[in-house]
């Protein structure tokens, strides 16, 4: 088999090296040529002896199957002879079978020696062995497991053996056996005192000896593995034999006790040993704890120390902790990004250390795939990473520390007894106590209970081994935190580095539950400085406003974002005395920084005076931030975001793990402030005073002195002392007071955290009065920075606002009472402000300004929550409020002048508080404080640093008004002796113990002070109080009766007025100038404010006192100052006077004698205050619309008044001013009058409508003043301009109303009918006649289409009451010169002016039907013989022009020196061109029928004649001018047909001409020719002859032609 394997092999080998490699290929031929040559026999032979050994070696199986009880002495001696000749085979195959068969056979004699009775074998002969100091008699199989493992040892040491036969056994191989046996048999060994003798004899020195020498790597390993189970498994039966190897191991950790690879080796032991940290304390407890015994534990941990500083270069040992440099780019860590991504936070980043030694631990190349105590395989030590060792240091290290942490932390929670806890019952609670309830509240605030000192638990099972681990801790650390130092400033990858700092909290949190103070501190100490980098230099001021740590994400962000240079940014500005580079914290001190801050959360009861390490950590880390950005981006400090997106991308690939540490460190910050209100008071006290002793005091510096060499003092019980800084940084004072602000920031952070215990009665015992008497004395402090002392001063408003709004389960009483410490606490801080002062700098004021506005917003919060339950403190409240002003509100109350607040910037925020008090709160308001808080009210109306808060503050009278008249009784001032009270009377009347007086006066007095602001001198905070005022007596109304108006007319309203006209007085006589004028404008609108008002009032109570004499004088008084007003010729002042008077007149009826007194001034008032002419003193110029539209309301209640006895001057002054009022009225801005009237107009037109014509003179009156606003749109030359008005839409409207007043009117017997129609259709001609000519037409329908229809209408009204006024009296030739006027206006059409050609076709239409209604009201009237025929002429002539379809030739129309006819007989060159017809030819077609009918034969009467007479010549001549044209035209066509429109034009002539059956006396008989009816044919014959002669071509024109001369010949007989 194996030949044919090599034969093959051999072949291949030849195939593939027969062309690169002859030599190769010769020599694999010769070896196949020599394999060839062996014998066959050889191969078979090897085989069959093999198959021997192995079968022999396959039956041990069996044997110990099924005979293993017989299996002993001497048979099996024989056994592992058997195995052990085979064992030393050369063969691969039989020596590791044998091995197994010997491992195999051991194991089960070790096994019997575990199982075996003695009974079993209490027959055999036992044997005496020694045991120490003894012997010991054993038999049977123990006696065998005995002499097995004592051989054992003698074989492996190289010994002769005694029981089993002497061989020559591989000491590997022995070690290994041993170690099985250790490893699978330790308990049976432990059984067996002789066979702990025989590894107390052999095993042990054995082990010794093979470490002490030189051995082979091969056996060093398997002697380890041997001895780290024996310390494992049997250390307390071997304990000093262990001693001697443990101390072996130590000493062989030193430099040059070893080589490299042994002592890899002792530290892999180690590494084991405290992996099981109850192996440690075992060691600990036999060694270090007894007497005369060697400190192993101490001892090791003191090579390690050593160990870890031999080489520093190895380690990369710094000045602080860095990441180790990767030479490929596939090791590049994410935490080197990181790293250097976070030293963007500071002035430069952390240089990498391209070395290739590779110095520093790393999980990529300080370890090994397979450890050196697992390398059995191996016989040469493997080559070792140069740092291998001192990673296993570094794990010893931290794996001693957690074991010590998985003990010992368990006991450290308190535990509760659950059976004794029982839930109280109903009554129980209910009995409970006021002080028992307060006492468990002054106890819950803390959620964590104590943590319990293990080394307390004296009664528990564990505890020896607790306090061997207290000894542990106690006499170990120095050691640990020497080595653990040693790392903390080398270069380790991530994974290392925080094993090492999570070890090292867990050590520094057991020390401190353990109370050993002096660890604690010392650990606390060193974490302390690996948060912060270190800084060797003196920093001077930063540029940074003291911004705090607070939001560690959001710093970090803004400083990594400004710390990185941008390509082609402006270099960055030079700071202020920088000796040396600012340091850089990357995420290895956020790291540390986070331990630190968890180990506070856990330590926090204990800690005591150890809390300044943690908070000048803060401090310091804070400091460093805001050195390297002072630019950053403020954040909130409630943030709890971290880097955003852009940061991140601009730091790189460490982005995602600096932000992960910055969210973990802000995260344990934000815990350790929370979690102090776990602490109990005395324990929160100590946090206190801590935190507080980093405050600076008057000077600047910070309480005490920092003491240097902590490590080496002890710590002082319950002494709370100053611990030295962290990381030895040298600050001045302004950095100083940027770390103050951060102090700050802290404190109230822990305020927040621990509400519950500020609110408990015992404000010594809770820190309260600690609190504010730090936070007090800060911000009071002049000398300390600005910053400083508003953040204290925010600390302390947080405080109290916090305490003050809590929603704790309270009783009243006790709510009351901290609300009242509250309100205290901020009016204390208010009153030691001293805002100014000889030493006052701009600087300070600037502070105690922003520190005065804190306050205020303090007391906003507090007011916002609590202000409806408020019962006390109310005094505090507006003190605090009236703080602003510099001098007392009661001082300035009735001065002239406005109230100083000490800044503008303390305006709104103590607005703030009193709008909440006079919008929600009234009601908590004590009455004794309604007086003093009407004075604050008027205060901060009249203050002139913010109008908003005055406008607002104004309208806050009204609240308080409708506070003081809730119950809505009646208010009579009956109290008052007198109807003029002054402001003292109502003082005293205020202060009254009568609830009833003293509201009634404290209303009054409200009034009082609304008049006093109403001559402010600012514009809106007048209007402001007028229009409070007004509200407030509107909301009164009906609670005030006659003779509480009188008063309140007396004090309150009678002034307003007067004291505005005398301001206009006096700015009237003062120089003329823009500033007097807008002055000037500004009181007239206080005066409408003020018209307004008083009308407004004056009204219901017209209504309400009707009938009551006393207001007679108030009226008269009131119009007498309006009539003062109307002097002032402004438009808006006139308005509001018109509108008052109106609402005023709108209530009196024409019978009471209050009218009476009142009709001659106010007709008088009317017609002398036409506002037509007045100064528009508006700031947006509207015009006089408004002011008009209220002179002509007043205008319609007067007329309402006095249309009984209205006069025939009164109405002639009527229509005078109303057209006045009409024609001077503006425009209105972005509206026009074309499609809707304006106001004006509109309300001209109703009062047109409502004056009475009962007066036979006044309607001629009226119906002129409608035709002048009919035709008052046309009486401008061309169209009006877009600006101004054009009362087409009032023309419109007026022609309806002309309409209507002319049919109320005109059957009257008094009234001339035919003038008035006359004068209407003169006016309505004007637009009719304007058709398509006036563009300005507005909506439909257009104003000619509305002239004619009115015009019709009247026309159709009053015809038969004119022709039966005419009847037998000579006809008004005025009357049908209108008529005719109308006609022609309706017929005629300027269609090229027209701008909507489609309409022209609806607008014949409309003619056709108005002609048609117009011709049968006019005719055969118009043949009258009163009528002058030159008006029937014109008629005639009219229809003649408008009749005309085709537009004829110029010279065929007669010139008007000729007669009518002449043009017919003129010659001239015809026309080709094609002619249009006219756009209204259906009219004309309509008025040719019309001229033909006039002249046709009728009834025979005068007037038919008359009429026919008047248009025979235009008929003739119409007709000859479509025969002309023909004649002329036709021939030049050749053989192109007459267009169609004259065809039928000239064929509708024709036939017209043949069935016309004229008038015999229309037309003059021809000269020889008689003809009744047919005289028109005679005199057009020789044009029809002439036309024959041109339509020789045209049949159907010759035919019609034909016809005519057929007529000819018929009327002559022929």
């Amino acid at each position: 088999m194996t030949a044919q394997l090599l034969t093959s092999e051999l072949s291949t080998l030849i195939q593939e090296s027969k062309r690169r490699n002859p030599d190769l290929r010769a020599a694999a031929e010769k070896s196949l040529n020599d394999l060839k040559a062996l014998p066959r026999t050889s191969e078979a032979q090897i085989a069959a002896a093999l198959d021997i050994q192995l079968k022999v070696l396959q039956a041990l199986p069996s044997l110990l199957q099924n005979y293993a009880s017989s299996l002993s002495g001497q048979l099996l001696v024989a056994a592992f002879q058997v195995c052990f000749l085979l064992y030393s085979s050369r063969t691969a195959v039989v020596s590791n079978t044998a091995a197994a068969a010997i491992q195999q056979l051991v194991s089960s004699t070790l096994e019997k020696a575990a199982i075996e009775n003695d009974e079993q074998f209490e027959h055999d002969p036992s044997v005496e062995v020694p045991i120490g100091d003894g012997t010991a008699s054993i038999y049977g199989t123990a006696l065998d497991a005995y002499r097995l493992l004592d051989d054992i040892c003698l074989l492996t040491d190289g010994q002769k053996p005694k029981f089993l036969p002497a061989v020559n056994l591989v000491q590997n191989y022995g070690l290994e056996l041993l170690e099985s046996i250790l490893a699978n048999h330790a308990d049976t060994t432990m059984a067996h005192p002789e066979q702990i003798h025989v590894l107390r004899l052999r095993l042990i020195p054995m082990i010794v000896k093979i470490l002490s020498e030189k051995s082979s790597f091969s056996s060093t390993v398997r002697a380890m593995r041997l001895f780290r189970l024996t310390i494992s498994r049997l250390l307390f039966a071997l304990a000093p034999e262990c001693e001697m190897v443990l101390s072996l191991l130590n000493h062989m950790l030193d430099p040059d006790a070893a080589a490299l690879w042994k002592r890899a080796l002792c530290l892999e032991v180690f590494r084991g040993i405290h992996s099981d940290p109850t192996l440690v304390r075992s060691i600990y407890t036999h060694y270090d704890e007894a007497e005369e015994q060697r400190n192993i534990i101490r001892d090791h941990l003191g090579s390690l120390v050593r160990l870890a500083s031999e080489k520093p270069t190895i380690i990369g040992l710094g000045q602080q902790s860095s990441v180790p440099v990767s030479t490929t780019q596939d090791d590049a860590s994410n935490e080197q990004a990181a790293i250097q991504a976070g030293g963007l936070i500071g002035i430069g980043t952390i240089p990498p250390e391209n070395n290739t030694n590779r110095p520093g631990i790393s999980s990529q190349w300080s370890v090994i795939r397979v450890s050196c105590i697992d390398q059995l395989d191996k016989s040469e030590p493997p080559p070792l990473p140069a740092t291998y060792i001192y990673s296993l240091a570094l794990t010893c290290i931290t794996t001693f520390s957690e074991g010590l942490a998985r003990f010992l932390l368990p006991f450290t929670v308190p535990t509760e007894n659950k059976a004794k806890r029982k839930q109280p019952t109903l009554k129980d609670v209910t009995a409970e106590s006021q002080t028992e309830r307060r006492t468990e509240r002054t106890q819950s605030f803390g959620g964590r209970r104590m943590p319990v000192n293990p080394l307390t638990l004296k009664d528990h099972v564990l505890y020896t081994q607790i306090s061997t681990s207290g000894h542990m801790v106690e006499h170990c650390w120095p050691a640990l935190l020497a080595a653990s130092s040693t790392y903390l400033n080398a270069t380790l990858d991530s994974d290392n580095y925080h094993a090492l700092i999570r070890s090292f909290q867990k050590f520094t949190q057991i020390a401190g539950l353990l109370d050993l103070a002096t660890p604690r501190d010392a650990f606390l100490t060193t974490l302390g400085k690996s948060a912060v980098p270190l800084m060797n230099t003196t920093v001077a001021s930063p540029q940074t406003n003291g911004q705090e740590l607070g939001s560690l994400a959001g710093e970090v962000t803004d400083s990594d974002r400004d710390s990185s240079p941008a390509p082609n940014s402006r270099p960055r500005q030079p700071r202020k005395s920088m000796d040396l580079s600012l340091p850089t914290l990357n995420t290895r001190h956020l790291l540390c920084l986070r331990a630190l801050l968890n180990l506070g959360i856990a330590l926090g009861p204990v800690l005591q005076q150890s809390w300044t390490i943690i908070l000048e950590t803060l401090q310091q880390a804070d400091l460093i931030i805001s050195l390297a950005a002072p630019g950053r981006r403020k954040q909130s400090r409630r943030s709890t975001g971290g880097l955003d997106k852009d940061s991140a991308s601009e730091i790189g690939d460490g982005a995602d793990d600096l932000r992960l540490e910055i969210t973990a460190a802000e995260t344990a910050a934000s815990r350790l402030f929370e979690s102090t209100a776990d602490l109990s008071n005395e324990a929160f006290m100590d946090f206190l005073i801590c935190i507080c002793s980093l405050l600076p005091v008057g000077d600047g510096s910070s309480e005490g002195t920092p003491v240097d060499g902590f490590l080496n003092t002890k710590p002082l019980a319950r002494k709370h002392q100053k611990v030295r800084s962290v990381s030895g940084v040298a600050i001045d004072a302004n950095v100083a007071g940027h770390s103050s602000g951060f102090v700050l920031d802290k404190i109230d952070d822990a305020i927040q955290s621990n509400v519950v215990r500020l609110l408990q009665p015992e404000t010594t015992e809770t820190g309260w009065d600690f609190l504010l008497e730090k936070l007090t004395a800060v911000l009071r402090s002049g000398p300390l920075p600005s910053d400083v002392r508003i953040k204290a001063a925010k600390a302390l408003d947080d405080l109290v606002v916090i305490v003050a709004v809590s929603e704790e389960d309270l009783s009243a009483e006790e709510r009351d009472a901290v609300r009242g410490r509250s309100l205290e606490a901020l009016a204390n801080e208010v009153s030691c402000l001293s805002f100014s002062g000889p030493q006052t700098t701009k600087n300070s004021q600037s502070c105690e300004i922003e520190i005065h506005r804190l306050v205020l917003e303090a007391l906003r919060s507090i007011l916002e929550h609590c202000g409806d339950s408020l019962e006390i403190g109310w005094t505090s409240v507006l003190t605090i409020i009236n703080s602003i002003f510099a001098k007392p509100v009661s001082e300035h109350t009735t001065d002239t002048t406005s109230p100083r607040p000490r800044s503008q910037k303390l305006v709104s925020p103590a607005f703030g508080s009193l709008q909440l008090i006079c919008s929600d709160f009234l009601s908590s308001v004590p009455p004794s404080h309604v007086l003093s808080l009407l004075d604050t009210l008027h205060s901060f109306s009249a203050q002139d640093q913010d109008l908003n808060i005055s406008l607002t503050t104004a309208t806050f009278f009204r609240n308080v008004s409708d506070f003081l008249q809730r119950d809505g009784g009646v208010v009579e001032f009956n109290f008052l002796n007198t109807h003029h009270p002054t402001e003292a009377d109502l003082k005293h009347w205020a202060k009254a113990q009568n609830d009833e007086k003293s509201t009634q006066a404290l209303w009054l007095y409200l009034l009082l002070r609304l008049t006093l602001l109403s001559t402010d001198s600012r514009l809106e905070v007048r209007h402001s109080a007028l229009h409070t005022l007004f509200r407030i007596f509107d909301a009164c109304s009906d609670q005030l009766p006659a003779a509480a108006v009188q008063i309140c007319f007396n004090v309150v309203l009678v002034k307003l007025l007067e004291s505005n006209e005398l301001r206009h007085l006096a700015l009237m006589t003062s120089l003329q100038s823009d500033s007097s004028q807008d002055l000037t404008h500004n009181w007239n609108e206080t005066a409408i404010i003020e018209i307004e008002g008083l009308s407004g009032l004056f009204t219901p109570w017209l209504d309400t006192y009707r009938g009551n004499e006393t207001l007679a004088p108030m009226f008269q008084e009131f119009f007498g100052q309006l009539i003062g007003c109307l002097k002032r010729q402004s438009l808006t002042v006139s308005n509001a006077v018109f509108t008052g008077v109106s609402k005023i007149l709108a209530e009196i009826e024409g019978s009471e004698s209050l009218w009476k007194s009142l009709t001659a001034k106010t007709w008088q008032l009317w017609k002398d205050g036409n506002p037509a002419s007045h100064v528009d003193d508006s700031k947006r110029k509207n015009g006089n619309q408004d002011a008009l539209v209220a002179y002509m309301h007043c205008l319609g209640q007067l007329l309402r008044l006095i249309s009984l006895n209205l006069q025939l001057d009164q109405a002639h002054t009527i229509m005078l001013e109303l057209r006045a009022c009409v024609v001077e009225s503006n425009a209105a801005a972005y509206s026009t009058d074309v499609d809707r009237m304006t106001p004006v107009q509109g309300l001209l037109l109703q009062i047109l409508e409502s004056i009475p014509t009962n007066t036979p003179k006044i309607l001629p009156e009226l119906v002129g003043s409608i035709n002048g606003f009919v035709t008052l749109a046309y009486e401008r030359k061309g169209q009006p301009s877009e600006k101004a008005q054009t009362f087409i839409a009032l023309s419109k409207a007026a022609m309806d109303l002309l309409e209507s007043c002319i049919a109320m009117n005109i059957r009257r017997p008094d009234i001339d009918a035919t003038d008035l129609v006359t004068e209407a259709c003169s006016a309505l001609a004007i637009p009719l006649h304007l058709k398509y000519r006036w563009q300005t037409e507005g909506k439909a329908p257009s104003p000619w289409r509305k002239a004619t229809s009115i015009a019709l209408a009247i026309l159709e009204a009053s015809m038969p009451t004119i022709h039966a006024s005419q009847d037998g009296k000579e006809s008004s030739s005025s009357f049908w010169e209108v008529v005719v006027r109308i006609s022609d206006g309706i017929v005629a059409a300027d269609c090229d002016a027209c701008a909507r050609w489609k309409e022209i076709s609806e607008d014949q239409d409309f003619d056709i039907d108005a002609f048609t209604r117009l011709q049968k009201l006019i005719i055969p009237a118009l043949g009258s013989s009163s009528i002058p025929d030159a008006i029937r002429r014109k008629y005639a002539e009219s229809i003649f022009t408008n009749s005309m379809v085709h537009e004829p030739h110029p010279d065929d129309l007669a010139r008007p020196d000729q007669e009518l006819l002449e043009g017919l007989r003129s010659t001239h060159i015809g026309r080709v061109q094609r002619l249009p017809p006219s756009p209204r030819s259906k009219l004309s077609y309509l008025l040719l029928d019309e001229l033909f009918g006039l002249i046709a034969v009728h009834d025979g009467s005068l007037e038919r004649v008359r009429l026919a007479q008047a248009a025979a010549p235009y008929l003739i001549l119409r007709v000859g001018l479509v025969l002309k044209a023909y004649i002329m035209d036709h021939p030049l066509r050749g053989r192109m047909p007459q267009p169609w429109s004259q065809k039928r034009e000239m064929l509708h002539v024709l036939r017209k001409m043949i069935d016309l059956d004229s008038e015999p006396k229309a037309i003059p008989a021809a000269p020889g020719i008689t003809s009744e009816r047919k005289k028109h044919l005679h005199r057009l014959y020789p044009l029809v002859t002439k036309a024959l002669k041109a339509a020789w071509r045209d049949e159907e024109m010759t035919n019609a032609l034909r016809e005519v001369l057929d007529a000819v010949g018929d009327d002559f007989g022929l």
